[in-house]
């Protein structure tokens, strides 16, 4: 396989999962938010963007700050800074104007995706740790190893 063509694929298979996480995540826990059905993906491309770049940038240089002393952890709290990211990129940016427009002001000032406390991210961090983990393996891992 072509080295651009099986990075895209790579990226496309992390949307897709990481589209379900969120939209699973978004129908079963209240506190995870996404005020627009059409931005699911777009939290999703977001997400999958930073980890697959960022994550493969951060994990090294965290493993060297820390010595190593939690790597076994390094993937869920470099997933849970990206997620924080992501919720904050959807907080900063004007995306929530081009939500169709309500009577109610305050719905228009809404961004696109939200976690509301600790728990829910904690909680949010981990689904999207494993579902990390399993692309790894099928992705990464195993087509190396056959």
């Amino acid at each position: 396989m072509d080295g651009a063509t099986g990075i895209l694929i790579k990226m496309g298979v992390r949307l897709l999962v990481f589209g379900v996480v969120f939209y699973f995540a978004a129908r079963k826990n209240p506190k995870v938010v996404i005020h627009a059905k059409w931005a699911t993906p777009l939290v999703a491309f977001v997400f999958a963007l930073l980890n697959t770049g960022l994550y493969w940038a951060l994990k090294p240089l965290l493993d060297l700050a820390t010595l190593g002393a939690v790597g076994f952890f390094m993937p869920f709290i470099v997933n849970m800074v990206l997620l924080i990211v992501t919720v904050r990129f959807f907080t900063w940016s004007k995306l929530p104007r081009f939500l169709p427009k309500t009577d109610d002001k305050k719905a228009d000032a809404k961004p696109l995706f939200q976690i509301q406390g600790l728990m829910t991210t904690l909680w949010m961090a981990a689904i999207l740790t494993a579902a990390h983990g399993l692309l790894y393996v099928g992705l990464d891992y195993l087509p190396t190893r056959l």
